[in-house]
């Protein structure tokens, strides 16, 4: 088994591999390899012949903005081993690889959001990730009570960034945010303002998933309520930071601030 940085040509075979283990929308595989190198490297694993069995992406358009001080962050995103090939350490191979990728590209931080709460300890074995922020989740019905209008990237970025200055939270690079942005938007969402804050979202059937709201009232039940109303679905379901109790949402090798805003991880 060889491991190593991925190449441009491998982008077929990757693209392939990632439909045939998280079934995603091709538009917005389209956007991420697209986005490439531009939002971080991976590392691919090929067999005995050649042919690539797996893949692990380091994402790197991340700062914490903490403290006054602003070190870069590594986020290990979609870990895929092809089925054949799974049983012999090559996703914790993989994995490995794509942290000492991050380091590569200055991260001081390394992190990932693990896919269930069984892999955090996975995690943690493999990559030292044994800092956890937590999240509390809550869910609406839709009710239309506010107007609702989608924004760009950059004007996104902008809105978030006034509404977190002196707070906690990780910037995303402008090719970053335009991968959540193409997320969302693959899944009939996209980047919002209501008349109280801002909002990312994206259909999960009859519900809206809403990873980050920001609200300058601090209460984001009308926003949300609307935003289900406003994309056709039944009910939005939106997560706020949490000091105790909640979910585990994203593991860390070192301490992060236990109220840090994350929220746009695309997962």
């Amino acid at each position: 088994m060889n491991i190593r940085h991925y190449r441009k040509d491998d982008v077929p075979a990757m693209r392939a591999l990632w439909q045939r283990v998280f079934n995603e929308r091709d538009a917005y595989l389209d956007a991420f390899f697209a986005l490439m190198p531009d939002i971080g490297g991976a590392a691919v694993a090929e067999d005995e012949s050649g042919r690539l069995c797996g893949a692990a992406y380091a994402l790197t358009g991340y700062e914490l903005l903490a403290g006054g001080e602003s070190p870069h962050l590594g986020y290990i995103y979609a870990v895929a081993v092809d089925e054949s090939a799974r049983g012999k350490g090559i996703g914790a191979a993989l994995t490995q690889y794509a942290a000492a990728i991050c380091r590569e590209r200055e991260a001081v931080i390394v992190t990932t959001l693990p896919a269930e709460e069984s892999l955090y300890a996975w995690y943690e074995k493999s990559i030292g990730t044994k800092h956890v922020l937590r999240r509390a989740e809550k869910l609406v019905p839709a009710r239309r009570s506010i107007d609702i209008m989608k924004l760009t990237g950059t004007e996104y970025m902008l809105w978030r960034e006034n509404m977190l200055r002196g707070k906690a939270h990780v910037h995303l690079s402008h090719p970053m945010l335009e991968a959540q942005r193409a997320l969302c938007e693959a899944y009939d969402g996209g980047l919002y303002a209501s008349s109280d804050g801002i909002f990312a979202a994206y259909r999960d059937g009859e519900q809206l998933i809403v990873p980050e709201i920001l609200c300058a009232q601090g209460i984001p039940d009308d926003t949300a309520a609307s935003a289900a109303a406003h994309l056709g679905c039944r009910e939005a379901v939106f997560f706020t930071p949490a000091e105790r109790g909640g979910e585990a949402y994203v593991a860390s090798d070192t301490v992060l601030p236990p109220t840090t805003v994350w929220n746009l991880t695309l997962d």
